[in-house]
């Protein structure tokens, strides 16, 4: 009877210390996945900071047009339509792209008029954003 309960022992020291080693493994190994796809993102999500700085600033001058001359304001005016239509456009989450409809809206309604060529672009920069962040696992 004490044999057998020490060989029962044995087994069962055996099989929790195969599911430990499984258990272990399995996690490295999401753990190496995870860092594989941040790593694969990277690109993606800098463009996504520098696009989104840039977008600031243009909005900044754009917010504040009494302290800023006829020329800072144009060039802003032009960067964030160009950011608008296709640049960020491409890396944006999609509720900064609500914001920026809605800023476009209230800074001149126009911005929010694309030619036929812009809404190509736009939504073409929308289709790559959605294909990447489903490759790369980034919340579109």
């Amino acid at each position: 009877m004490m044999a057998k309960l020490a060989t029962f022992i044995q087994v069962l020291s055996v099989v929790a210390g195969v599911l430990i080693s499984i258990l272990s493994f399995n996690a490295a190994r999401e753990k190496e996945a995870t860092a594989r796809q941040a790593e694969a993102a990277r690109p993606f999500l800098e463009a996504r900071q520098k696009l989104y700085m840039e977008a600031v600033k243009a909005a900044g001058v754009l917010a504040n047009p009494e302290i800023h001359t006829p020329e800072e304001m144009a060039a802003s005016k032009k960067r964030f339509r160009e950011l608008y239509v296709a640049e960020l456009s491409m890396v944006e989450a999609q509720s900064v792209e609500i914001s920026m409809a809605s800023f476009a809206g209230v800074i001149d309604p126009e911005l929010r008029k694309f030619t036929p060529a812009q809404r190509a672009a736009f939504d073409l920069s929308h289709a790559l954003r959605d294909s990447f962040a489903a490759s790369w696992g980034v919340a579109p």
